[in-house]
Parts: C-alpha cells; sequence; structure tokens
C-alpha cells in the first residue's frame, strides 16, 4: 500500500494546477440601479464531506428581495476539466431544498448600503463517491500517456477504494515526512466542486445569473498534516494620501511622503482632495495560510484586494459620468471625482487568498465596508 500511496504522490507532481473563481459581476462602480454581487463567502473555507458550509452572499446597489426575486441553485455534482479550467454541471437542485437555515439579511451584513442572505448547508457524506468529477476508474482522469506509467495495481483501485483509504487513513500511520507527503498528495486529487448559483430575472432584462465554484476536500479531517485554507482577516482598511500627483505604486513606500487615513464601518472620514497628491485605497490583512504544493514544496499564500466603491446617487443625478471617481484596481490608485458637487463615497473591499500550484485550492474570502467624505482645497 506504501508504494501505491508513493505512485499517487509523483504522479501527482506531473501536474501543477491553480485556479480561482472570477464573480461575473464584480465591476468597480456600483450604481444604484444596477444588482451587483460583492462577494460569496464561505465559512469555514475549508470543509469536508459531511461538514456544514455556511455561505453568505452580500450584495449592493439595486434592491431585491434576494430570496424571492433570485433563483438559488446548487450542485454538488460539477465535473472540473485540470487542463483547461472548464466545469460542466452534470445536476443542479433548488438552494432551498437542502438548506437547514436561511437568514436574510445576515446580521454581520446589515447596512443601509448592502444587502445579503445567508445559507447553511450540509455537504453530502458521499459527496466523493457520487461526483462524477472523479470517474470510477480515477486513472480515467489522467491524459493516456500518464495512464500508461500508472502500476496495473494501482490502475486497478477505483475511487471508491481509494477514497476508503483517504478516510480510513489515522493520524498514527503518518509517522515520517514521506507518509504526510502521500497523504497531501491524495487529498489533491480526490477533492470534488461543487457549484452554486443564482439566477436574477429583472423587469426588462435579461435574466442574469451569478456562479460560484467552491471546493470539498478531507484535508480538515488531517489538521496536523494536511493544510487547511482559512478566510483572511481584514484588520484595516486605509486611504493614503501620496505627495506628488504622478505616483503610480505605493508597495515600496521608501522615499514617499505620505499621510495614512482609517477608514472603518463605525465613522465617516474626510478625505481632503488636493492637487499636487496622489490616493490610494489599500487594506490590511492577516490570517496567510501555509500550504503544499503538487512537486511537495511548502508555501505561503498571498492576499489579493479588490476594490468598488458607489457614490451617492443625488450628488451624481447632474454630473457627467466622465467626472466621476474611478479606480485602478492594479495599484490601487484612486482618481477622485473632478465634480466637487459629488463628496460623499462607499468603499468595499475583499481579500481573495490565492496559492499556486495547488490542485483545486477552496478559495478563502474578507469582505470589508467603510464610507468617507471627499473635501476640496
Amino acid at each position: 500500500m506504501k508504494r501505491i500511496l508513493t505512485t499517487i504522490f509523483i504522479t501527482a507532481m506531473i501536474l501543477v494546477i491553480a485556479g480561482c473563481e472570477e464573480f461575473s459581476t464584480s465591476y468597480q462602480r456600483i450604481d444604484a440601479d444596477e444588482f451587483r454581487l460583492l462577494d460569496f463567502i464561505y465559512e469555514p473555507a475549508d470543509v469536508a464531506p459531511g461538514d456544514t458550509l455556511t455561505l453568505t452572499a452580500v450584495f449592493a446597489g439595486k434592491t431585491l428581495d434576494l430570496y424571492e426575486d433570485l433563483e438559488w441553485w446548487i450542485s454538488f455534482n460539477v465535473i472540473h476539466d485540470l487542463f483547461f479550467s472548464s466545469e460542466t454541471v452534470v445536476d443542479s437542485i433548488r438552494l432551498n431544498k437542502v438548506a437547514q437555515h436561511v437568514i436574510s439579511p445576515s446580521p454581520r451584513w446589515s447596512s443601509d448600503k448592502t444587502q445579503s442572505i445567508t445559507f447553511e448547508i450540509v455537504i453530502p457524506e458521499d459527496i466523493m463517491d457520487s461526483s462524477t468529477a472523479i470517474p470510477t476508474m480515477w486513472v480515467d482522469m489522467l491524459p493516456p500517456n500518464m495512464r500508461n506509467v500508472i502500476p496495473t495495481e494501482l490502475a486497478s483501485m477505483t475511487k471508491h477504494q481509494i477514497i476508503n483509504v483517504i478516510k480510513e487513513f489515522p493520524n498514527t500511520a503518518i509517522n515520517d515526512a514521506e507518509h504526510a507527503a502521500v497523504l497531501r498528495a491524495m487529498l489533491q486529487w480526490f477533492t470534488v466542486p461543487i457549484r452554486i448559483s443564482a439566477k436574477t430575472h429583472l423587469p426588462g432584462r435579461l435574466p442574469h445569473t451569478i456562479r460560484s465554484t467552491h471546493f470539498i476536500r478531507y484535508n480538515s479531517r488531517f489538521p496536523e498534516w494536511a493544510p487547511i485554507n482559512n478566510n483572511p482577516i481584514i484588520n484595516e482598511v486605509v486611504m493614503y494620501k501620496v505627495k506628488g500627483e504622478d505616483v503610480t505604486n505605493i508597495d515600496d513606500k521608501n522615499g514617499l511622503v505620505y499621510e495614512e487615513i482609517k477608514l472603518d464601518r463605525t465613522e465617516v472620514k474626510d478625505i481632503v482632495i488636493e492637487k499636487g497628491y496622489s490616493y490610494f485605497l489599500d487594506a490590511v490583512s492577516t490570517n496567510f495560510d501555509k500550504t503544499w504544493t503538487m512537486d511537495g514544496n511548502q508555501i505561503t499564500e498571498r492576499h489579493r484586494i479588490y476594490r468598488q466603491f458607489q457614490l451617492d446617487a443625488n450628488e451624481m443625478a447632474d454630473v457627467d459620468h466622465s467626472r466621476y471617481m474611478s479606480i485602478d484596481n492594479f495599484n490601487g490608485k484612486i482618481m477622485p471625482p473632478t465634480d466637487r458637487r459629488i463628496t460623499k463615497v462607499t468603499f468595499w473591499v475583499t481579500i481573495y487568498d490565492e496559492a499556486l500550484n495547488e490542485r483545486m485550492r477552496p478559495q478563502g474570502s474578507a469582505l470589508e465596508e467603510v464610507s468617507a467624505r471627499f473635501v476640496y482645497r
């Protein structure tokens, strides 16, 4: 058995897969008449079959009844193409039929700018066995040239047999680095996607579907040996007012003259807009997880920031859109409004975690809302 598991590890090293979910409604400026997704927050980020997954979907913009005006669906049977990152949903069911509890709005995300809904979902205990993402003969996942090098003994094992090995793999059996590496490789191969979608039906518009894919694996059953992905934590949201209009990046602040304005949910902070300065929106996050790549290296995840904002609809009424505020999400630089009638702004900052070369890693995220007021000089 040890030789078989070691072969799985060696085979896994050949394919290095990474990916993250791009939401179809990620627009930077959120107008009051447009329905926009801010984030799908999965808690905990890393769940195993049989665990309860809490999904909170947070929206902004146009107000809808998130339970009645949207059709919520979930699929526990999704095929994820390893090479092209494409997905095929085999079957779906209405989410309200499988959710244990539905809460709207979510207490954490009750504000006058956002809407939210929370679903508590029990992941089926047999999701690995029933998902067609892993064929019965698991080697069918591999390209033909790889199948030819798999030993007959290993190739003859079904996915059910290998899943049982994982489920029955006790921590006491992991007594050296080689056993731990083999287990981590097995867990990467035997990970399955789920798909959650919400379809809107707005009057006068074509239906619009929001989709999110999450990944289920057994890592949380082996906390001492397997990497577990946790959601990032946003410690603070910061506006940097930097001397010089032509500043394009503040990753390296050496030599820069700047003011740091901390923004939070409890207070509307003033941001003084003056000529000769550049403005950047950033966030300080923690909870960086370590993980293992498919080639057996331990790395630390990275955090990626995405920024969205909403201006006051009344202040925008007679202002041409070319004079609105804008954000460069690449470097976080803000181009303030050029019309001084626009003073009120709400920012949403989302932090996503990511790690290269870990196959089908569940993605964690964190969301924060802050408000500010532009004061022109």
